[in-house]
């Protein structure tokens, strides 16, 4: 049992390290391109764009379903057996998810512009164009091929198909700033970026699944049987559930401010936090690389094989997190600055505050996946819905009273909140099926 937890452990770093290779290129571009459209539109026209930007990723992760989890919850028993008739039927109700919720959040996307786009602090003459915007949501969901990378166990093509949304954003921003373009643009080359991950991700996983023998022809109506996957669309609401409120949690606070303080102190706070997550982002790295072990050790029933891996990875969390304040302390300013262009009093504390606050989500990357492969998805629910309506009224009112540094201190309230929430039901699941230490016959 000890080989199979050092073999997770190993799996989950090795599959970690894609991601991070990936994300890391991605963050170095993103300092950069960031920087190039502060430079290009000024930071007023930029805190509009990242307005627009956000709120379309916000209204994204709103409506959609994240199908990769119920591919991985439902599909890898049939994937594994060979049981190819049940894992299309699976694949394809996820495929059907990913663009039900892509066409929703589209049509939810240009109604909230229409309704709400100038109370976010949005130049009425700038509407229409965040309204085209609002079309990409079509393609930015892409759950069903993530899925299959992770079913498959290959992260590294999921982290090169990301390098094509890298290469159109650092193309597009640096023509733009050579050609002196205006936000409209700089808008459709964030479209773009979306268009791109969307067919590249799409074809791989394709062709990773027709190179492999896993499917013949593309069957999007087939329809799923009884007994395919009982509790689907519960679990699938579940999971999208928790996933809409960690998006309001993540992106809403981001246009609250901007609504309350206006687009510069927006573009502030967007740039502090991207600062902060990127900072924190290897670590974050690990959840998508979770799942698949996890689920391997639950159908396996090996209870203290899941306690030992979450146990080794929050003791590595710790290190971590103490490592990446030290790196905020010497160099959170000096980014801050450079990305804006401008020396902005209190970046430091703005960027300390942010980092604490995913620090504080670092803490939950073990125990989120936990929660959703052994059944118990509704606590996680529970726990961002208790948080969430904490959160919404708390930002607001500290965003009025202390500006910029009451709002990042209340997603850092938040996140300690949303931290010691799920680790109740975790401490008491593994009190109740894996007390103590591992039996010695068992270890044997």
């Amino acid at each position: 049992m000890a080989v199979e937890e050092t073999g997770a452990l190993r799996r989950i770093f090795g599959n970690t390290g894609f991601l991070v290779a990936g994300r890391a290129t991605n963050a170095v571009c993103s300092f950069l391109y960031m920087a190039w459209s502060v430079r290009a539109l000024g930071l007023s026209q930029f805190g509009v764009l990242m307005l627009v930007t956000t709120f379309g990723s916000a209204i994204s992760s709103a409506t959609h379903l994240p199908s990769w989890q119920p591919l991985l919850h439902y599909g890898n028993e049939p994937f594994v057996k060979g049981d190819l008739p049940r894992f299309h039927r699976i694949l394809f109700f996820c495929m059907r998810a990913d663009l039900l919720s892509g066409a929703t959040g589209a049509l939810v996307g240009m109604l909230g512009v229409a309704l709400f786009g100038t109370s976010m602090g949005w130049p009425q003459a700038d509407q229409f164009a965040a309204m085209v915007y609002m079309l990409t949501i079509c393609v930015m969901n892409t759950g069903w091929s993530t899925g299959v990378f992770r079913l498959c166990n290959a992260f590294w093509l999921s982290s090169a198909c990301d390098l094509s949304g890298v290469v159109v954003r650092m193309v597009g921003t640096g023509l733009g700033l050579w050609l002196h373009m205006g936000l409209y643009y700089f808008m459709m080359v964030w479209g773009m970026t979306q268009l791109a991950l969307f067919i590249t991700n799409s074809a791989m996983a394709w062709w990773l699944l027709r190179s492999g023998g896993r499917v013949r022809r593309f069957q999007p109506l087939r329809q799923l049987e009884a007994g395919d996957a009982p509790g689907i669309w519960r679990f699938t609401l579940s999971t999208s559930g928790n996933h809409v409120l960690g998006t309001v949690f993540n992106q809403f606070g981001t246009l609250l401010v901007g609504g309350l303080l206006g687009p510069a102190d927006a573009a502030v706070y967007r740039v502090s936090r991207q600062i902060g997550d990127g900072i924190a982002k290897p670590a974050q790295l690990m959840m998508p690389a979770l799942y698949p072990e996890l689920i391997r050790l639950r159908e396996k029933h090996d209870w203290y094989g899941l306690k030992h891996v979450t146990l080794r990875l929050f003791m590595l969390i710790g290190g971590f997190s103490l490592l990446l304040m030290l790196f905020a302390m010497v160099a959170g300013n000096t980014l801050l600055t450079w990305m804006l262009r401008v020396h902005w009093p209190g970046g430091n504390l703005m960027i300390m505050l942010l980092l604490g606050n995913a620090i504080m989500g670092l803490g939950i990357v073990p125990l989120e996946p936990l929660l959703t492969v052994v059944g118990q998805v509704s606590r996680v629910l529970m726990a961002r819905v208790v948080v969430t309506l904490a959160y919404l009224p708390l930002v607001y009112f500290m965003a009025w009273r202390w500006h910029l540094e009451g709002a990042a201190s209340a997603s850092v309230l938040a996140s300690l909140m949303m931290l010691l929430i799920c680790m109740r039901p975790v401490i008491a699941w593994f009190g109740k099926v894996a007390p103590g230490r591992r039996p010695r016959e068992e270890a044997e």
